[in-house]
């Protein structure tokens, strides 16, 4: 008796397992359905960037599965919402890939909440393509082995300040930064690529994210001898900012960082937006790149579709849902179904992918891929980002 019950309980188990493992994948050993995990910032101080993110993964999605889905299979992503926190964002990871099981997860959108990913993808090796900016979400990479990301990495954007200084005749900047980790990693690359463009920074100042007046630390800045002041943060304090400039009076120049290269900027600053440099992806203005720029076919239709689905435009930070998902999309269609293989392909296959941010080349020793070719200058005329030729 004792002998059958334990029979009796091991069928049980096996038929529950077969059960398990048909659900996950046809009777031919293809799966139903590639299990994606997105963690984007829904709500919270980053949403101005995170919505476009969302959106986009929401559209491309429904794009993909109508058209017949990777190899006839669908993709399925669940978006989790890491309200701009490292805790949220701790916490949506792990459900992802514990609960979840999904073979990779994209996101997220900010640089302190990527971060606290990091550990948990390296912990558990599963792939993540991050949107965060700060170039330590990938570095070093032997770190980072299993985390790449498709924003241009802060040490790019210092480099296109740079250049853009030097091409312009200024030397001497001061610089106003977020105390978080997106503005703390901008101020540290912006001192170690200063002798290399000539660059002398004559004042250094921060702010807390969620300040409201920055004029103390403006007026420091306007009595030293900077030619330009280099804003380093996201919305709302460079916004606050501009608009403390201008009712100080201060006339230097502000150049800010690719991290409000969207509307909210020019809707939260107003008038004090008029003049305000930055580095930033072509997204920003998909009509006015040539016609012969690689990305051309790739931002437009992007750009038509997300405009059509949603009624607004979808910046910069849209372009890095995108290439998130279809970077991924492309190592399912080559095969890379599972997280190791995934990871591998990533690393080694992506080459000359012509996305919505840049054209990417992953390398073991990138996991980036772009170059600072990938950004181009806009400036606030009129109230509009245009771009700066």
């Amino acid at each position: 008796m004792k002998k059958f019950l334990i029979l009796l309980i091991a069928a049980m188990i096996s038929i529950v397992l077969a059960a398990c493992s048909s659900s996950d994948s046809g009777g031919d050993g293809q799966p139903e359905v590639y299990k994606i995990g997105a963690i984007y910032s829904n709500t919270g101080p980053g949403s101005p960037l995170g919505v476009p993110e969302w959106n986009t993964t929401e559209l491309l999605v429904k794009q993909i599965n109508d058209n017949g889905g990777i190899n006839g299979v669908p993709i399925e992503v669940i978006l989790a919402d890491d309200e701009s926190t490292p805790e949220k964002a701790i916490e949506e990871m792990n459900r992802l890939i514990h609960d979840e099981n999904v073979i990779a997860v994209l996101g997220t959108t900010t640089t302190g909440p990527s971060l606290a990913m990091k550990g948990i993808a390296m912990d558990n090796e599963v792939p993540v393509i991050s949107a965060g900016a700060s170039i330590d979400i990938v570095s070093p990479v032997e770190e980072s082995t299993w985390v790449f990301k498709t924003p241009q990495s802060d040490a790019l954007a210092v480099e296109r300040v740079y250049m853009y200084l030097k091409e312009t005749g200024m030397t001497k900047i001061g610089i106003l930064a977020d105390s978080n980790a997106y503005g703390e990693s901008g101020v540290k690359l912006m001192e170690e690529l200063k002798d290399e463009f000539g660059i002398e920074i004559v004042a250094k100042e921060s702010y807390n994210t969620e300040d409201a007046d920055m004029k103390t630390q403006l007026t420091k800045i306007n009595s030293s001898d900077a030619q330009a002041v280099v804003v380093w943060g996201t919305n709302p304090g460079p916004a606050i900012a501009a608009k403390n400039m201008k009712e100080l009076g201060m006339e230097l120049p502000y150049i800010g960082s690719h991290g409000i290269a969207n509307q909210s900027f020019l809707d939260l600053a107003g008038e004090a937006a008029e003049g305000v440099v930055i580095p930033t992806g072509k997204l920003l203005f998909p009509k006015q790149i040539p016609e012969s720029d690689p990305q051309y076919e790739v931002i437009n239709k992007f750009y038509d579709d997300y405009v059509a689905e949603f009624s607004s435009e979808p910046t910069n930070f849209g372009s890095y849902g995108y290439d998130n998902l279809m970077i991924l999309v492309e190592a399912l269609e080559n095969g890379a179904t599972d997280r190791e293989s995934i990871r591998d392909y990533l690393e080694n296959n992506i080459k000359d992918f012509v996305g919505a941010t840049g054209v990417f080349n992953f390398s073991p020793e990138d996991h980036n891929g772009l170059t600072a070719d990938s950004l181009v200058l806009a400036e606030v005329k009129d109230g509009k980002w245009v771009y700066k030729e």
